[in-house]
């Protein structure tokens, strides 16, 4: 079980009890306090955000709120403020040169290929340096990422002076129009006097604008002296975390960035390209509490929307129940930028309502689901389930080229997503009422919940199943 998964089991037992009182806030704490810990949380860090969760409780509970409401409130204030509170540092807006440093392992090579597609969506042009001269294949690894992402790439196999390297690969990137360079450095097992004057000599040659160290977020609380180390030797002033997606040190990661005053950037969160979010603690926490991230994917959507058809998607139809085969076959077409299905329902903030065989669909059952709607024939699209009789599960199944058990078992999938959906709409909020926001508006935000008035907590109540 991952940092995120154990902090949100510590908030459902709040949101799940029938009376919250000193005994269920013990209870909880004690939950939260095994949470940071097994992530690798400083100890000393764990208890004074313990303190100051208990602390909290007890006050004076803010008009318009339940003791239930005010206790996840205060949960979320405290734990929220220890991985990089509310303040989103502002990106780069044209950085120029960046360079990536960190210790081996922490995933610099790929993300130097994930900044390099960033920063393209964004207009640039953008070339990438191999300046890893040591590890065997790194320069092989981001030549051939560079051409995945379609950016410029440089690199000089048999020289291992990597200063030499950055000097000549700048003038040849410029040449070709770069107005961004992005410096993959090599990394040791230690932060050594080696290490340290090579940087050094590539600070020099590309006199970066942003130095990001790389960490791991399975390092744990030994961030707060890799960045401390780093800062000292070449000037870090910001930081990337990868491995964050299925990492249960992650919370050591964040906290120990925040104690040496280290701002993250962005962070990693699988092993794709597209794998790269602008790391915002608030919406980072809701997300993995299980209170979703609907900016995260309003944004995911829009870029979608830009190279594919979804404007005849509408999330209303969606949250009547009209979920159908054709909104399922888009789904899984658009499954590759937007990412697994499993990442989008928990970005939705629904991920404890559908069950594990729901939300782990392979890539390869999604390909053949896709093949089998393409034997669809339009009406059939728009059918309900029941339409769907046995002749033309023959003729489907044909026609794909799949068996008759396997178009049954398609069918039944969208009967399960449609009643689901149904279910949602039929709570009058909820989970479903944040999906229908993703297009029309934002989710309420859980750090603002003094600025609400009454009607406005109440419906929070409702969405977060707090009553």
């Amino acid at each position: 079980m991952g940092f995120g998964e154990k902090l949100k089991s510590a908030i459902d037992k709040i949101k799940n009890s029938m009376h919250v009182d000193k005994d269920l806030i013990k209870e909880v704490i004690k939950d939260i306090q095994r949470a940071l810990i097994s992530s690798d949380v400083n100890v000393q860090l764990v208890l004074k955000i313990s303190k100051e969760i208990e602390t909290e409780a007890f006050e004076k509970i803010p008009e318009g709120l339940s003791r239930k409401e005010h206790l996840v409130k205060t949960c979320y204030d405290v734990i929220l403020k220890y991985i990089g509170g509310r303040e989103q540092k502002k990106l780069p807006e044209n950085p120029e040169t960046i360079l990536l440093c960190g210790l081996f392992g922490s995933g610099k090579t790929t993300t130097t290929a994930k900044l390099a597609k960033f920063y393209k969506k964004r207009g640039f042009k953008v070339g990438v340096i191999a300046a890893d001269v040591y590890r065997p294949a790194a320069y092989e690894q981001l030549e051939q990422l560079s051409k995945q992402v379609d950016c410029l790439f440089y690199g000089e196999k048999e020289n291992k002076v990597a200063g030499e390297v950055v000097k000549n690969g700048l003038s040849v990137l410029k040449k070709k129009g770069a107005n961004l360079v992005i410096v993959d450095s090599a990394g040791r097992s230690a932060l050594d006097q080696e290490l340290t004057k090579e940087l050094k000599e590539i600070h020099l040659q590309l006199n970066p604008k942003f130095s990001f160290l790389v960490l791991s977020a399975d390092i744990g609380q030994a961030a707060k002296d890799q960045a401390e180390n780093f800062n000292q030797a070449v000037g870090v002033n910001g930081v990337i975390i990868t491995k964050l997606d299925g990492s249960a040190k992650g919370g050591g990661a964040l906290t120990a960035c925040y104690i040496t005053d280290s701002p993250i950037y962005f962070i990693g969160t699988g092993e794709k390209v597209d794998d790269l979010e602008i790391f915002d603690a608030n919406r980072y926490l809701s997300r993995i509490l299980g209170f979703g991230d609907l900016e995260g994917l309003l944004e995911k959507v829009k870029e979608l929307q830009e190279t594919e058809d979804l404007q005849d998607i509408n999330p209303d139809d969606i949250l009547k129940g009209d979920f159908s085969f054709y909104l399922f076959k888009k789904q899984i077409s658009a499954a590759k930028k937007l990412g697994p299905f499993n990442k989008i329902i928990s970005m939705l903030g629904i991920g404890g309502n559908i069950s594990k065989d729901q939300m782990n669909l392979g890539q390869e059952k999604m390909k053949k689901y896709k093949v089998m709607l393409d034997s669809f024939t339009k009406k059939e699209l728009y059918f309900e389930p029941q339409e769907i009789n046995k002749s033309r599960i023959k003729r489907i199944s044909n026609g794909s080229g799949t068996k008759e058990e396997e178009v049954k078992e398609l069918v039944s999938h969208v009967k399960k997503m449609k009643k689901m959906f149904k279910q949602f709409s039929s709570r009058g909020g909820g989970s479903a009422g944040m999906m229908k926001k993703m297009f029309g508006g934002k989710m309420p935000d859980m750090s603002k919940f003094n600025d609400m008035d009454p009607k406005q907590m109440e419906d929070m109540a409702k969405q977060f199943k707090l009553k």
